[in-house]
């Protein structure tokens, strides 16, 4: 792993340099205020003082995203930084980790966005923020060619002076090296890359046995499933592993774990959704649909201090309770987040999710566990009550590598979720009802001799 000092880029694909002035404003995006650690996303464009990583290189005036010069990104563009945003803070929704375009040298620090120099060292002086620009290259020369840049292990810390510590706490990622502005998934798994490694992380490899087939892991070529520390522009999914990493094969990172163990970071989410039956959380209806805001949580690592992705039952499950008046019943749950849409799953959903139904018993009556990361279960049920219960596929091996064997790398599912559908539900008494009760009820008392 590497020090505090070192710094890291993303594998290289191609490069274009443009230079822009203009600090337009990005949406107001905050996916957990008030927690322990900030990853702030700025899309407005960046002017970097001085040089920076080990190498000295000068990024200078780093445009916004897709270049905007005026004051304002257009609707269009603001749709895009929700799409990237989304993405990046489902990555980290399962941490104390407020990601937020919502500048906090600005809002906390109470300085001027024009003042750059200002912020810059507000950064690095301020522990637990990380400031994460997403746009094009100042000076064309700055790590001409990668995805991304950033220091190892600073995310947590707090800097000062010159020299290497200044902007130590900002990294990089460019949209013109990862197919341009239109790649959301390359630009977000990019920035998530580059801001594990703020966390600690460093680079996964994959691996036949002692042999290396990819220094940046790609699970074997999967087109499915990657990890973030790795490259996963090609696959349709990335997530946090557990794997060697790529300049020591019999180093073992566990990614969920090494996050988590930086200072003040606490243990994984607690959602506040009942994790067992006697804790269920009652379904909150509105004329018999389910509410997806009000029911939604985050599947987690039962462990803090030893989080295994294999094995649903080393995931948290929620429980959610209800009574039927019978006949047909729909229930989903969608894997992910709905920040962008209600009730639509945002693009990037980090759970592979299992629904199942149980009785008042707790005796199964169906499960969905299928291949899609969201499931349905339309049945129909006699009357009583019953128990939703939402938990993970319980992980990923590594896909085969070139020798048909795969290497010892395992995948999380764990992330956002939340439930959508129709129950036939006792319908409760109406305020009209309730009066009529009151008025028209008879209460009969029994005299006692005394």
């Amino acid at each position: 792993m590497g020090t505090i000092r070192a710094f890291v880029f993303s594998f290289l694909l191609f490069a274009i340099s443009v230079v822009a002035s203009a600090q337009p404003v990005a949406p107001s995006l905050s996916s957990r205020p008030g927690a322990a650690y900030t990853l702030y996303l700025n899309f407005s464009g960046f002017n970097f003082t001085g040089n920076w990583g080990s190498s000295g290189q000068a990024p200078g005036n780093m445009s916004a995203y897709r270049n905007q010069t005026g004051p304002n990104f257009t609707a269009a563009q603001q749709a895009e930084i929700r799409n990237i945003w989304s993405r990046v803070a489902e990555s980290y929704n399962m941490f104390n980790v407020n990601v937020t375009t919502v500048d906090p040298a600005v809002s906390v620090g109470g300085l001027a966005s024009s003042n750059y120099q200002g912020r810059q060292q507000w950064y690095d002086q301020t522990a637990r923020v990380m400031h994460a620009v997403i746009g094009n290259r100042g000076n064309s020369g700055f790590f001409n060619g990668a995805g991304g840049v950033s220091y190892v292990d600073v995310w947590r810390n707090s800097y000062s002076g010159t020299g290497n510590s200044n902007g130590i706490k900002t990294n990089w990622t460019f949209p013109s090296s990862l197919g341009g502005f239109g790649a959301y998934h390359n630009i977000f798994t990019a920035a998530t890359h580059e801001v594990g490694h703020a966390a600690g992380l460093s680079h996964q490899g994959d691996y036949t046995g002692s042999t290396q087939n990819n220094a940046y892991s790609t699970n074997n070529g999967s087109s499915t499933l990657a990890p973030f520390m790795g490259v996963g522009y090609s696959a349709s999914r990335n997530t946090w592993s557990v794997g060697r990493i790529s300049t020591n094969q019999n180093t073992i990172q566990n990614d969920a774990l090494r996050i988590r163990q930086n200072s003040g970071m606490g243990g994984f989410i607690n959602d506040g959704i009942g994790r067992s039956i006697a804790q269920a959380t009652p379904i909150s209806l509105s004329n018999g649909q389910i509410k997806p805001l009000v029911n939604q949580g985050v599947i987690v690592p039962v462990s803090d201090s030893n989080p295994n992705p294999i094995g649903s039952n080393n995931y948290t499950r929620g429980y959610f309770s209800f009574e039927t008046i019978g006949g047909l019943n729909m229930i989903t749950v969608n894997a992910g987040t709905q920040w962008l849409q209600t009730g639509v799953a945002d693009p990037h959903r980090s759970l592979d999710a299992t629904l199942r139904i149980l009785d008042a018993l707790g005796n199964q009556v169906a499960i969905s566990a299928t291949s899609s990361l969201s499931e349905t279960i339309a049945i129909n049920l006699a009357p009583g009550l019953y128990y939703i219960e939402v938990s993970s596929a319980g992980g990923k091996n590594a896909s085969l590598g070139p020798s048909g064997t795969w290497a010892p790398r395992q995948f999380y599912d764990m992330g956002a979720y939340f439930l959508t559908g129709t129950i036939l539900a006792i319908p409760e008494p109406t305020g009209a009802t309730l009066l009529c009760i009151m008025i028209t009820g008879v209460v009969f008392v029994r005299r006692r001799n005394v």
